[in-house]
């Protein structure tokens, strides 16, 4: 029981840092940490080894909260638990962390660890959360105005339901199910106007974990993204994004960091939403030893550099659009002794290192470079009739960097992809089962139109099984594959079929091909994804004979996966050469099937 004194003395305090607090701006800068660390040794205003880090700016603090005080523990909890007006330790934390720094708060709230979405079985409800939200707002008001709501709601073991006895079943909530609960507690913290600059509210989407589904991911992260957003019927009530994005390989580990920073970014874009601010809140990269300890160091600076040119730069994402800015990033962690000192900045400072070996040091380098936070949005607004960008395929050597067209060549198995210098691509093997890719990897596509010229110009089998070239889109976990087999296949020759990448079992549609798929066969592919609409047209050239026509009334439906990859590939083919590739909105109505088309297969 909490005493009427302490009451007082506890409001008597929260009183006097409201009229502090308000002078507080948000931070300038794009350096942020996860966790600033336990504060109870320090007093308010008293610098410390962050402040050292940081060269004395005021950087971005992601903290976390929960809001269920029957579960959690008193040090996790922004009140006193037993009594939500009163401040707890949250609060101090706070107000040590803002006062007299310039740090700016971001606090992910949460019900509790390894819970984010209410399941209509738990005792603790989607009703209580929210309320609890509000109360979070209020008591932190004077330090916190930017908040995100859950955390990786597409990892499995971040969702733990009531068993009877505890939150102790796993469950899967559905994307439309966190919207809601995004929107619940969105609109209580909106109740709640901050005393900070500025004074108004900003709750952030959860950052999806990135990658396709597999043992730990129920669903992709971009698909999972789409469809949150999707969900909120009053867009409106989108505020903004919390990201994730992790270290990967080349270019100091930056690769597939940014690949999936793109990707997500992309799809916020799509989906008409360029206009609205993006935190990445973690980011990071394992370090167990001094040599990944230099390899995270470089990652970090170079990282942050490379933040800094995307948010001045243009083209990323979309040819001539200027790309999404990232107001800030948090790296993952900050803190020793936390359970995570393979990724902390504290635990792998040395005393004689350097800005390329020492991660701490490798912050404070660049923080002496003073990179200005990312504007809030400023992304690309997609055009819906026009080309995004198309690859004639000319040069010796394929497109493999931004801007688009930007491939990630693919091959395996002995399969080979090359240019062959007169403006087609090559796709081709020799060895058996040889497969001859290119991918968007980096660019997810959800809604467009696309064409391409493709010429079997040996369509042999390597081996005695299926010969085919495939033309997939939205690939993921569950997209889509377009799949012309070679009339020299043992499976399924000369037809083309509709299958789900992943479960290849299931077809979706197929036709046979007049005249079959034979070597110097050419033909003309067009694809229109557009919602749960796939329509597709084949049409055989120079003849302009059209061989699949899903399109109109006989348009595929089906909403398994909205948003993904686009890869063309050959399997178990000796050679298709394509001439051309164009994407572009769904709107697009495609080029004219003309002669002139064919003639430039000739060159």
């Amino acid at each position: 029981m909490v005493s009427n004194a302490a009451k007082l003395l506890t409001g008597g305090i929260l009183a006097a840092a409201i009229a502090a607090g308000a002078q507080t701006p948000d931070s300038p800068y794009l350096y942020g940490i996860h966790w600033y660390g336990n504060t109870d040794g320090i007093g308010v205003g008293q610098l410390t080894d962050v402040e050292t880090m940081t060269g004395g700016k005021g950087i971005w603090v992601l903290d976390i909260a929960l809001t269920d005080e029957s579960t959690a523990n008193p040090w996790d909890l922004v009140w006193t638990p037993g009594n939500k007006t009163v401040p707890g330790y949250r609060v101090g934390h706070a107000q040590k962390v803002v006062s007299g720094k310039g740090h700016s708060l971001i606090y992910r709230l949460q019900p509790g660890w390894g819970r984010n979405v209410p399941h209509s079985s738990d005792p603790y409800t989607l009703a209580n959360y929210a309320a609890d939200c509000k109360s979070a707002a209020t008591l932190l008001a004077n330090w916190c105005h930017v908040w995100v709501i859950g955390n990786e709601v597409n990892l499995t073991e971040e969702n733990y339901r009531w068993s009877g006895s505890g939150y102790t079943q796993t469950w899967t909530p559905m994307p439309a199910e966190y919207a809601a609960t995004y929107v619940a507690c969105r609109d209580k913290i909106h109740e709640v106007t901050p005393n900070t600059n500025p004074a108004n509210q900003l709750v952030l989407m959860q950052p999806p974990s990135p990658g396709v589904a597999s043992g730990i991911r129920f669903m992709d992260s971009n698909e999972f993204l789409l469809r949150q957003i999707e969900a909120v019927a009053d867009k409106s009530k989108i505020d903004g994004f919390c990201l994730h994005a992790y270290a990967g390989g080349g270019e100091e580990l930056r690769e597939d960091f940014f690949d999936a920073l793109r990707e997500q970014l992309m799809v916020i874009d799509a989906a008409g939403l360029a206009n609205r601010p993006v935190y990445i809140g973690e980011w990071n990269h394992a370090m167990p030893n001094p040599t990944e300890a230099a390899n995270g160091a470089r990652f970090l600076h170079t990282t942050l550099a490379a933040l800094y040119a995307w948010n001045t730069g243009s083209g990323g994402e979309w040819p001539g659009q200027p790309n999404h800015n990232v107001v800030a990033a948090t790296w993952f962690v900050y803190p020793a002794g936390v359970g995570w000192d393979d990724y902390s900045l504290q635990a792998k400072k040395t005393t004689g290192g350097t800005f390329d070996t020492d991660p701490w040091k490798a912050f404070q380098y660049a923080c002496g470079f003073s990179y200005p936070r990312g504007l809030n949005g400023n992304g690309a607004i997609i055009p819906s009739s026009t080309i995004w960008w198309q690859d004639d395929f000319s040069g010796s050597t394929l497109d493999q960097s931004a801007p688009l067209p930007d491939w990630k060549a693919e091959p395996a198995n002995g399969g080979n992809v090359a240019l062959n210098g007169a403006g087609r691509l090559r796709l081709y093997g020799s060895t058996s089962y040889a497969i001859g890719s290119v991918r968007t990897a980096g660019y997810a596509y959800a809604d467009f139109a696309l064409e391409t010229d493709i010429q079997f110009t040996n369509a042999a089998r390597i081996a005695a099984d299926e010969a085919n070239f495939d033309l997939r889109w939205r690939e993921g976990s569950r997209g889509y594959s377009l799949t012309l087999y070679s009339s020299n296949s043992t499976v399924r020759p000369g037809s083309v079929y509709l299958r789900r990448t992943n479960n290849w079992s299931e077809t979706l549609a197929s036709a046979s091909v007049p005249g079959g798929i034979n070597t110097g066969d050419t033909f003309r592919i067009f694809v229109r994804a557009n919602g749960s609409s796939h329509e597709i047209k084949i049409v055989r050239l120079p003849s302009q004979t059209v061989v699949v026509n899903w399109t109109g009334a006989n348009a595929i439906s089906d909403s398994g996966q909205k948003v993904g990859w686009i890869r063309l590939m050959t399997y178990n083919l000796r050679e298709v050469q394509l001439d051309r590739f164009i994407l572009a909105g769904p709107n697009w109505l495609g080029s004219s099937a003309g002669i002139g088309e064919w003639q430039s297969f000739s060159k």
